[in-house]
């Protein structure tokens, strides 16, 4: 089945429209962010390949573009040029889809490209929509047979992270790829995953007014810490210690960890730590209440020095391994020259315990019950004054929208049963409504430009805001337009041309025959063309209307009932089209 198709239903650019300049204005989210690839390592070589077509590359933001080189990928090394048409360049950028590889470390994805020279080898930054960041990042966390609605959970919370003040805003950019902010996997992702981030899309935790403060951790241990314990400035009711039973039924997370006194010598040096050397005993002298070691005191000859949990456990990460000190929650004795580390839990234990969040979901609860129970006070929304998505059945079909349904209802099951009767399907079928509360998560849902009013893609339908669909024509023509869509999509095939199945459409949906466009496409190929990547909303219209024309001749030539076969199995050749 073909993935996306959209319909004739256009928006003049957001420059020129007035409700599109309004509804902009209501996003809570920023449209993209900007995250540091390579992020735990010194990036001194980079592997690059151009995925598909239509990439572009140029020496900075505002510069002419360069040409692509024209092998299938290349690769740039510290000191070297950067590429062949901008050798005394200090950075490139790449738009579109690209795999980028360092050392053992591979990163796929569509976006801006940044490569920049930052001694001793390179940065790369890579810009790409909030969404798609989200799904990144749930595939980075998530287990692999994690629950639907433990995803969800994972998602609004991986939203609300991603939100919150930039971590890294000095250095240019807005977020990691690590466990310092979240961590990523770029490329394919399970349709879980997807379906989690598109089911919430938008939403994000908040206390009153404001957006909440999240952190997540692996696995809490039987309990979830205090967030001022970890960071003394993060004071949230909603970050408050307490039991957490899920997480022990999923597993007990013990584990064992020896460092040797030579190695914690290190460690200490390595933090410019003036301690006693070399440490003979490490004893936990205050714990939190839910028994993490709040504070260390290192001792030796004679000597001691106090230092923080926390702080001790992020050295052995940064010096050795984040796998080593799986947690603050511990007991350490010292032996024959080797510190011995036995503790349970894994991560700082702050906020969403994944453990606790997987076994939430497989006992039934809902990522709401899950938020809840992890950030309670805190409510989901789009914006602080919404409850975000509200799911409705209707007569054969779903919708789902931000506030009230009513609006849509009416009109989609006349649209609904007008469509069918239109096209009656051969096989049962489901359509999901879903009406964007913003042009922006409208272009983020549908990957489609503002003004484009609807998307479909298989069975579901993605539209702009309420106000910009009154403005464009009404619920009603639009509705039965996608529902049309959806009907015939079900039929279509990858080998389908474009213009047989959105003339279908334009043929089926008018009350009048199609009105021959001026200055619209003249063959098959230039309609094909225009239609799978207009660049104007005129050209879009034209083609639109042109094959609406040639699909009517042909219903008026064969019949309908040949037409709808040739979805199927595709237009035969020598078959007579013209738009004379």
């Amino acid at each position: 089945m073909p993935s996306r198709t959209h319909c004739a239903f256009l928006l003049l650019c957001a420059l020129t429209n007035p409700f599109l300049v309004l509804a902009q204005r209501d996003i809570p989210e920023a449209a993209q962010l900007s995250v540091k690839i390579f992020s735990a390592h010194t990036v001194r070589s980079l592997s690059i390949t151009p995925l598909g077509s239509g990439n572009r590359m140029r020496a900075c933001p505002h510069c002419p573009e360069l040409p692509m080189p024209s092998t299938s990928g290349w690769t740039v090394v510290s000191g070297g040029p950067l590429s062949a048409g901008a050798a005394n360049s200090n950075e490139i950028e790449l738009i579109g889809a690209f795999r980028l590889e360092s050392g053992d470390s591979v990163a796929s994805a569509a976006g801006t490209w940044s490569i920049t020279r930052q001694a001793p080898g390179f940065r790369v930054l890579l810009k790409l929509p909030t969404e798609r960041y989200v799904v990144a990042a749930v595939s980075g966390e998530a287990a692999p047979d994690e629950p639907l609605e433990s995803l969800k959970a994972m998602a609004i919370v991986a939203r609300t992270f991603a939100l919150q003040p930039s971590r890294h805003s000095a250095e240019g950019f807005d977020l990691c790829d690590s466990t310092h902010c979240q961590a990523l996997r770029l490329g394919n992702t399970r349709a879980e995953v997807e379906r989690a981030v598109r089911d919430t899309a938008g939403e994000t935790l908040w206390f009153g007014k404001r957006r909440a403060t999240v952190f997540a951790t692996q696995h809490c241990g039987g309990a979830t810490e205090d967030a001022a314990n970890i960071w003394p400035a993060v004071r949230e009711p909603y970050l408050a210690a307490h039991p957490d039973p899920y997480c022990l039924r999923r597993s007990a997370a013990r584990w064992q960890a020896d460092l040797t006194d030579a190695q914690v010598t290190a460690i200490l040096r390595s933090q410019h730590w003036i301690l006693p050397a070399p440490i003979d005993s490490i004893r936990i002298v205050a714990k939190t209440p839910t028994g993490r070691a709040h504070l260390l005191e290192f001792s030796g000859h004679g000597h001691s020095v106090r230092i923080s949990g926390t702080s001790f456990r992020f050295a052995v990460g940064r010096t050795l391994s984040w796998n080593l000190l799986r947690s603050d929650s511990y007991t350490v004795a010292h032996n024959n020259g080797v510190f011995h580390f036995d503790g349970n839990g894994y991560g700082h234990g702050v906020g969403l315990c994944q453990a606790g969040s997987f076994e939430m979901a497989v006992e039934g609860r809902s990522s709401q019950d899950i938020l809840k129970f992890y950030f309670p006070g805190t409510h989901v929304g789009i914006t602080a004054d919404d409850s975000g998505w509200l799911q409705t059945s209707s007569d054969g079909w779903s919708l789902a929208t931000v506030g009230s349904p009513q609006p849509w209802l009416q009109a989609g099951n006349s649209a609904w049963l007008q469509a069918r009767s239109l096209f009656p399907p051969k096989e049962q079928t489901h359509p999901i409504l879903r009406v964007a509360p913003s042009v922006e998560l409208f272009r983020q849902l549908s990957d489609q430009p503002g003004w484009i009013l609807a998307s479909t893609r298989g069975n579901e339908i993605v539209v702009q805001p309420l106000a910009l669909v009154e403005a464009h024509g009404g619920l009603s023509t639009l509705l039965l337009h996608e529902f049309l869509h959806v009907l015939i999509e079900q039929e279509a095939t990858p080998r389908t041309p474009l213009w047989l199945r959105e003339g279908l459409v334009e043929a089926l949906a008018s009350h009048n025959p199609p009105v021959h466009p001026r200055a619209s496409p003249a063959t098959l190929p230039s309609i094909e063309s225009a239609l799978a990547h207009p660049t104007t909303q005129l050209q879009s219209e034209h083609a639109h209307a042109a094959a609406g024309i040639l699909v009517q001749q042909l219903i008026d030539q064969h019949g309908m009932a040949t037409i709808r076969g040739w979805l199927a199995t595709g237009v035969p050749p020598g078959i007579s089209l013209s738009l004379n």
